[in-house]
């Protein structure tokens, strides 16, 4: 499966076409040693990791990423190259070889899934009471405090905060003041 998937992507490279999945943006130069492709259908996870693996290649002297607006579907890479290099074939270096890490990473979890190499976990309890708990285990085990600290000091937090209210809300005493003649 791996070969076929690897065979079908050397055949074909990035389609430029004006309605294929990656275009070049205007503004590229003669010699295609900066563009900027707009891939289509794609966001952030793709934008990031191709920008990761287009900066692994040293002839690449800038690579950029961004979403041009959230409710569009689309990322445009900007690639620089030094020595007036393809930024296509960079393009399509990083394609290859996000492909391979994928794969290699599939391979090693099919490996070890098929050979049991995995412990599971026990199905734990995601109500707000109980995430709660396990939270101040483990902060207490690590020693940042308890959770009977943490309470005591909001009580009396807002103890001072009653103080303070009822302080600036309870009448003055003082002398009346006259109204009117002497």
């Amino acid at each position: 499966m791996a070969d076929s998937t690897r065979q079908a992507h050397e055949m074909t490279p990035v389609d430029t076409s004006s309605e294929g999945k990656v275009t070049i943006l205007p503004g590229a130069a003669a010699d295609m040693s900066a563009a900027t492709f707009c891939i289509m259908e794609e966001d952030h996870t793709l934008g990031n990791i191709l920008r990761w693996m287009i900066m692994k290649n040293p002839a690449v002297e800038f690579c950029g990423y961004s979403a041009p607006h959230p409710s569009e579907a689309k990322i445009h890479i900007r690639v620089q190259m030094y020595d007036g290099k393809s930024a296509r074939d960079a393009l399509n270096e990083a394609l290859d070889n996000l492909e391979n890490l994928t794969l290699a990473v599939l391979e090693a979890y099919q490996a070890s899934y098929t050979a049991g190499d995995y412990q599971l976990k026990e199905d734990l309890d995601y109500s707000f009471e109980a995430v709660n708990d396990r939270l101040w285990a483990e902060k207490e085990a690590s020693g940042r405090g308890t959770r009977a600290e943490f309470e005591e000091a909001k009580r009396e937090k807002e103890e001072a905060e009653a103080a303070e209210r009822e302080k600036l809300t309870k009448p003055k005493k003082g002398k009346p003041i006259k109204v009117g003649g002497k």
